[in-house]
């Protein structure tokens, strides 16, 4: 049925083509400009948003841009690389940590960073970690989209629908749903707040999936939410009024169903 019934995971992780941001919090030129040119030849799909000398600065950086990576000193001028880590307990990004001694290398293992690179850096050895990062970082993000995507298709099993407009995806209860109006080959919800959200899809997507829920075809042009009647006028045809005062047109061949309807709940 209707594709706005659920969101695949195609639709929110898109082949993983998505820009990594990195911050970079590093004091020495020389190591700032291997950085900077390393991730320019071996990792077109990570973006440097900024870089920080000291410890208040990167810890400012990442607060700002919420990176995906930080490329991280342990010796800064301010306080070390670990200081900075704990500031976040636990960080919400992966780290590659810099530093001109093995002695911190148990440490940073510790700090579940992805790689703990020697000074003088070498390309090389900064290319493979930058690499790793961005292998663990685009399986986590495949992971969490799939997670998204399978409980956003249960949406429906809890009654409710995800509804795709022209600039929004909507999140709705089926009893907000007041009635469907179908114009063509699209279809406008009157929803019981007030609004009113038109999707791109014919009335026919909803009238199957909606119909244990309480919802019924009266007319072409209109699925209504029985729970959500007010009376029926028998005057002209025969008119269904809705608790928002919206009149709904009543096919013929629907009349005594609706009139046997009315006759059971009085």
């Amino acid at each position: 049925m209707g594709n706005d019934l659920h969101l695949s995971e195609s639709s929110i992780f898109i082949e993983n083509i998505f820009m990594i941001n990195a911050v970079v919090i590093e004091g020495e030129s020389r190591t700032l400009d291997i950085i900077g040119k390393t991730v320019e030849t071996y990792s077109p799909k990570m973006n440097i948003v900024a870089k920080a000398g000291d410890m208040k600065s990167g810890i400012s950086a990442i607060n700002e841009h919420e990176p995906d990576l930080v490329l991280l000193d342990i010796k800064l001028k301010d306080g070390s690389g670990f200081e900075l880590i704990d500031h976040f307990n636990p960080p919400d990004f992966k780290v590659i940590f810099f530093s001109g001694y093995t002695d911190y290398a148990i440490k940073a293992i510790k700090y579940n960073a992805i790689d703990y690179i020697l000074k003088p850096v070498k390309e090389e050895a900064l290319a493979q970690a930058l690499k790793k990062a961005d292998d663990i970082i685009r399986y986590e993000e495949k992971l969490h989209a799939k997670a998204l995507g399978e409980s956003i298709k249960n949406l429906n099993s809890n009654n409710r629908l995800v509804l795709k407009s022209s600039d929004q995806i909507h999140l709705i209860n089926t009893n907000e749903i007041i009635h469907i109006e179908a114009d063509g080959n699209y279809s406008t919800f009157y929803l019981t707040d007030g609004r009113r959200i038109v999707v791109s899809k014919s009335i026919r997507e909803y009238e199957e999936t909606l119909f244990e829920q309480g919802f019924h075809r009266i007319h072409k042009s209109h699925i209504i939410n029985i729970n959500q009647m007010s009376y029926f006028d028998r005057a002209d045809g025969g008119t269904l009024v809705m608790v928002n005062g919206d009149q709904i047109p009543v096919a013929s061949r629907k009349r005594d169903m609706l009139l046997e309807l009315f006759d059971n709940l009085t």
